[in-house]
């Protein structure tokens, strides 16, 4: 989704219990500095591409957290909400030799993930902006939905979606209130009762019914992940034979191409610094490395037609549509003598 830095949805991250970081493939333990350690590695080190498994990399940007560009970076975003537990790290960006994924070496464990998405983050102004979207935002997700369900020609009725990564719940909503049966998976605790007191059938990954999806929505999801190829498994798992994953993630290939030239993090704008922000986008995607992990797990990418974009949008591209856009405005409100009135104060 094409949206401002401002409408992201944050947490995203697989639900289920997982192995202790230290023992899962690719990963290596880098504990907090000092006398007390946490139940988990503050810390957990990727030393293959988490999108391809890849072990040739190529670090193309460094600075310890303590540097001066992430911590004003960190103070900013997470208006003083952000703890030093990653100050014995470092951000470090590799890029692999294979699939040419960009992302950061040394990732938040078990304890610091819940640390993030539980009390980082909520405690912004960011964040609680995020509970409500503009009309051109909502005009977004609804486009997205009409899309959904012109592509597979079905009654809403008949249609299954998954939300996978909710947040706040928006595409689940309009999804719903277009008619269609709304699944959820999200991390967050807020988020999670927050799907449920809007009517959001939310389950865990693990939970995921094999083949059920026609639809399955991550906006804003995929750069999170620490394991990201953990959970586009499932998630294709579930899908349907005929179904849809849309995976829509922010486009890091200008800022990557900016850091190639010498450009230091905290120099950047902030809408460079955005597609890899320390902590949580984690994953820094271009076109060419997310259809790779894609082509991992055997999906392709989909191109709808123009007639089918188009008209998701307005449906003024079906005959019977047009003539009712045009007619139905004058019939109703140019001469009226209908039924239909907005009414006003006297």
């Amino acid at each position: 989704m094409n949206m401002p830095a401002s409408s992201l949805e944050l947490p995203r991250l697989p639900v289920e219990p997982a192995a202790p970081p230290s023992r899962r493939e690719g990963f290596q333990a880098l504990p907090l500095q000092g006398a007390t350690l946490p139940r988990a590695p503050a810390l957990i080190t990727r030393t293959r591409c988490p999108a391809c498994l890849s072990g040739s990399l190529a670090v193309v940007y460094q600075e310890p957290y303590t540097g001066a560009g992430i911590q004003a970076y960190l103070a900013r975003h997470y208006e003083g909400h952000a703890s030093r537990a990653a100050d014995a790290g470092v951000y470090a960006l590799a890029r692999c030799d294979h699939c040419s994924l960009v992302f950061q070496q040394q990732v938040p464990g078990d304890t610091l993930l819940g640390e993030i998405y539980n009390d980082w983050v909520p405690g912004t102004e960011l964040e609680r902006e995020h509970r409500n979207y503009s009309l051109e935002e909502y005009r977004y997700l609804a486009e997205q939905v009409q899309f959904m369900i012109q592509y597979f020609g079905l009654p809403p009725g008949e249609l299954d979606a998954l939300d996978f990564g909710f947040g706040w719940a928006h595409w689940s909503k309009m999804a719903m209130g277009f008619g269609c049966n709304v699944w959820g998976v999200e991390l967050s605790e807020e988020r999670a009762r927050h799907g449920k007191s809007v009517g959001l059938r939310v389950v865990g990954l693990a939970d995921l019914p094999p083949r059920r999806f026609r639809f399955i929505n991550t906006e804003q999801v995929f750069e999170h992940l620490t394991e990201p190829r953990l959970v586009l498994e499932k998630l294709r798992d579930a899908l349907s034979g005929d179904g849809i994953i849309k995976i829509s993630v922010p486009n890091a290939a200008a800022v990557l191409k900016k850091i190639s030239q010498g450009k230091n993090f905290g120099a950047l704008p902030a809408e460079d610094q955005m597609p890899i922000a320390p902590l949580e986008h984690i994953n820094a995607f271009s076109h060419d490395s997310l259809v790779a992990f894609g082509k991992e797990f055997g999906l392709k990418p989909l191109r709808p037609s123009l007639y089918r974009l188009y008209n998701s949008a307005s449906g003024l591209l079906q005959p019977k549509n047009l003539a009712r856009a045009v007619a139905r405005p004058v019939y109703r409100h140019i001469f009226p003598r209908t039924t239909f009135v907005y009414f006003v104060r006297a």
